[in-house]
């Protein structure tokens, strides 16, 4: 398959798009760059480069900006956005000019008359969790300086201690670094670990550039620690063969490192999803719903259907038996309306009242969707189970998202009415 090509007006009418997004194609695992709009250019700062400069770069590395620490992350949504098929929703950090900003790209996949699949990328700065990511990188710098790391040298034919640092000769339990130098490892250390020390300097002098390496070994006092260890084989002034090695204790660095991935997965998730349900938030709603009001605006916004849903009685639950009951009463109701709409995204958008979004097979089978939320109340109505008003409504040639929603919230009051009416 080659290249997809839009004909020269359409192209020069969305490349001069002040939205900042991108048009891409994926063949055969590689992503090809299609448009990018004059939006895009500013956001990005490439707005003083000349535009098939930036087209070359990025066919290149498709990466080339993201900041080295995210891109294994960037490219693991990428290719399960790739493999999978879902919305493409990634936070990471890019480089904008100078400076390092996150940025939240949300795309979706389009396909053409012809056949073709196209990947549509909108991009929006998230520079408030930069910063909290930033503060929290800072402190693990701070950490690294600060850290004392062991560093000793030894003779590699009699093996014996050269020197070393105040902090080594701390680990081998002597006074002062000259306590160390003209020992051997097992003079200093029980004969397992000095069996162990021995075998790593025999690989680090197999090697012709520095051997590093991490090991769990027990500190001064006796406490397992993790150390990144350096090797490395040097001749010095005397002429003799011999090793130099630094162990920086890192078991603390690596804890952080561990809690600012957490983190950086908690600052990612947080903007769309919801605590409670597990499922996309209100966030998520107005960020996509910010998407279809572009694609609504410049005529290419394929078919959809917004539902609207809500739980019957919620408050009654909440004023009977608890908010921890009516917290599992929401619980319940999503995922009686995830297991429906399965194949569409469910956004949980108030306390008790959830939208979702079709297109596709779930819009081509709206109608039986709803007739199945239908016959689960029902069933809830006879068996005093979790109830869900629900309405539906259709896009057509609304000039908003907003339009379409509000002909699905009326349409689930009046079921909502209905189901009460029933009950009764």
């Amino acid at each position: 398959m080659g290249r997809y090509k839009y004909g020269d007006e359409e192209f020069r009418f969305m490349e001069n798009s002040g939205v900042p997004f991108g048009i891409y194609q994926v063949i055969e695992d590689r992503i090809y760059i299609i448009v990018l709009t004059k939006g895009f250019l500013e956001f990005f700062g490439y707005d003083d480069m000349p535009m098939e400069e930036v087209y070359q770069m990025h066919d290149n590395d498709f990466f080339i900006d993201v900041h080295p620490d995210d891109r294994e992350i960037v490219k693991g949504i990428v290719d399960t956005f790739i493999h999978a098929h879902q919305d493409y929703n990634a936070v990471y950090r890019i480089k904008i000019k100078d400076d390092y900003h996150m940025i939240h790209a949300f795309g979706k996949r389009i396909v053409k008359d012809d056949g073709t699949e196209l990947v549509y990328v909108w991009y929006n700065l998230e520079d408030e969790a930069y910063q909290k990511l930033e503060e929290l990188r800072k402190s693990i710098t701070d950490l690294l300086t600060n850290m004392p790391a062991m560093t000793f040298s030894k003779d590699v034919v009699t093996r014996q201690y050269i020197a070393c640092n105040q902090a080594f000769a701390d680990y081998a339990h002597k006074e002062t670094p000259e306590g160390v130098v003209g020992l051997t490892d097992f003079e200093i250390f029980d004969s397992e670990t000095a069996n162990h020390f021995i075998e790593d300097d025999k690989k680090a002098l197999a090697m012709d550039k520095p051997y590093i390496f991490f090991e769990d070994v027990p500190d001064a006092a006796g406490n397992m620690r993790q150390f990144q260890t350096t090797k490395l084989r040097f001749t010095d002034n005397k002429g003799r063969d011999c090793l130099l090695g630094l162990c920086q204790d890192v078991t603390d660095a690596m804890r952080i490192k561990r809690e600012y991935a957490e983190k950086l997965e908690q600052v990612q998730s947080q903007a769309s999803v919801d605590a409670l349900t597990g499922i996309k938030n209100k966030n998520a709603y107005q960020q996509k719903e910010s998407i279809i009001n572009q694609r609504i605006m410049v005529r290419r916004q394929p078919e959809f259907a917004i539902t609207v849903l809500d739980v019957n009685n919620l408050k009654e639950i909440n004023d009977t038996l608890g908010h921890k009951a009516g917290d599992e009463c929401i619980c319940t109701a999503c995922r009686v309306i995830c297991k429906i709409f399965k194949r569409s995204p469910v956004y949980r958008i108030g306390g008790d009242e959830f939208a979702v979004i079709s297109v596709d097979e779930d819009y081509e089978n709206i109608d039986e969707l709803i007739d199945t939320v239908a016959k689960h109340n029902e069933d809830a109505i006879v068996n005093r189970g979790i109830v869900v008003a629900c309405g539906c409504a259709k896009y057509s040639d609304e000039n908003s998202m907003s339009e379409v929603f509000n002909k699905a919230d009326k349409n689930m009051y009046e079921n909502k009415t209905y189901l009460k009416q029933q009950k009764n």
